[in-house]
């Protein structure tokens, strides 16, 4: 039997937030403790470098906010 309180979370707007690698594109879960990228090395960014906004689409090339270019890597499909 659900609960209100299970209805309540249904209901919820879960995002979750990432890191990303701006050089390879990588990204990790911010849950993770990483701060470089496993596979190039580079620093991992959680938020727009523009206009702050947290990466919750971790598979973007660029921001949805602002429109900047987050991902470097110019060989993605």
């Amino acid at each position: 039997m659900a609960t209100s309180q299970d209805v309540h979370n249904k209901h919820r707007v879960v995002q979750d937030r990432y890191r990303l690698c701006g050089q390879c594109g990588n990204f990790c879960s911010t849950s993770e403790n990483q701060t470089y990228c496993m596979i190039c090395g580079e620093k991992l960014m959680d938020e727009c470098p523009r206009c702050k906004e947290p990466i919750v689409y971790p598979t973007a090339r660029f921001c949805p906010a602002c429109g900047i270019l987050l991902v470097q890597v110019q060989n993605l499909p």
